[in-house]
């Protein structure tokens, strides 16, 4: 390997595997080098839920929806993803009603309250509603296996000779060096680019990136996400319930349901395989499932959990650290895998201007 690079990117996880992915489209005479503390895509993206409905809460997040939705579609066919599709409802408080139809970014989101029993219908389940609740219709929602995507990208761009990629090798130094950054890894080498982009999730808050995760206020939060012991109709739809942060999505190859809710344990490790699905993540699961669904609430079975990086602000944090000079790309708040396409876009205008 060539120890001096136009690009490298600091992670392998969703983010880092399409800036990789569209970098080598834009840049193709452009010597990359990708490097992973682990193994690609086996980070925190690998238990990631994976699923995919273009929403966002302010322009910026619904543009980087828009965008996101684009691209995982232009790679659907030639990556050969396989993935479920599931017709949405919201339940929502009535008042609420007018908010939630704003965060759609490529459907709608219907005027008008849809009939409980609709809803159970498209479930199989029965529903528990309160007199200010109104079920909704709008979207399609889409589940992936995000570690298979980041691997499937990362394996499309090392088609070309100009790309290399480096696991097992953490980074534990980044400095200025004439013309761009060196990167000292582990394992004793140093490698030069004229332009970096870290992404690395959660990671940011360790060394060497910690003091710009401490700049820009990222904190860690734990993410849970439960398997619910159940399988679903071959027609059966997602429902989200936006004032609970939380969804359900039929998982019809697994014969289950995954049960996505909000945990609001801070400042955990990064250490994925020292996390664990405690008694108190399903307490606060089986209480949002006894509230509306209360067949679901004892049958969950395992789930998934790992940690991702959130900003003071909910937005993903996209942001040149010109001292470096590098990009720091990521911190998505819990939306890191729906939204990767269009922090990695970021990133990249960033390093081309």
């Amino acid at each position: 390997m060539n120890d001096r690079y136009d690009l490298a990117i600091v992670g392998g996880g969703i983010v880092g595997a399409w800036t990789l992915y569209l970098a080598t489209l834009r840049h193709p005479g452009w010597r990359i080098v990708l490097v992973d503390r682990y193994r690609v895509g086996d980070g925190a993206t690998a238990h990631s839920a994976g699923v995919l409905l273009a929403t966002g809460r302010s322009a910026r997040e619904r543009k980087l929806a828009a965008i996101s939705a684009d691209l995982y579609g232009s790679v659907q066919a030639p990556l050969g993803l396989n993935t479920t599709r599931a017709d949405v409802f919201w339940v929502t408080d009535a008042q609420s009603s007018d908010e939630v139809r704003t965060v759609a970014v490529d459907f709608s989101i219907g005027g008008g309250s849809i009939p409980q029993a609709e809803l159970e219908s498209r479930l199989g389940l029965s529903v528990r509603l309160d007199a200010v609740q109104t079920v909704l219709r709008g979207g399609t929602a889409i589940s992936h296996d995000p570690g298979l995507i980041a691997r499937s990208l990362i394996s499309a761009s090392l088609r070309s000779a100009n790309v290399s990629c480096v696991e097992g090798a953490a980074v534990t130094k980044m400095q200025p060096s004439a013309g761009g950054t060196e990167l000292c890894l582990a394992d004793g080498r140093a490698l030069h680019a004229a332009r970096s982009v870290v992404a690395v999730g959660p990671w940011i808050i360790e060394q060497p990136f910690e003091a710009f995760a401490d700049a820009h206020d990222v904190r860690i939060k734990k993410v849970v996400a439960l398997h619910v012991d159940r399988a679903p109709q071959p027609d059966a739809a997602a429902v989200f319930f936006p004032q609970d942060d939380a969804y359900l999505m039929p998982l019809p190859a697994r014969n289950q349901w995954l049960f996505s809710f909000r945990s609001d344990e801070w400042d955990c490790r990064p250490r994925k395989h020292a996390l664990e699905i405690s008694d108190r993540d399903r307490n606060v699961a089986e209480a949002v499932l006894r509230r509306y669904l209360p067949d679901l609430a004892d049958v969950c079975c395992g789930g998934r959990v790992f940690c991702d990086a959130y900003t003071s602000t909910g937005e993903p944090l996209v942001s040149l650290d010109p001292c470096l000079p590098a990009v720091f790309a990521g911190a998505g708040s819990g939306a890191g895998f729906r939204l990767a396409p269009g922090i990695a876009e970021e990133a990249l205008r960033l390093i081309e201007a």
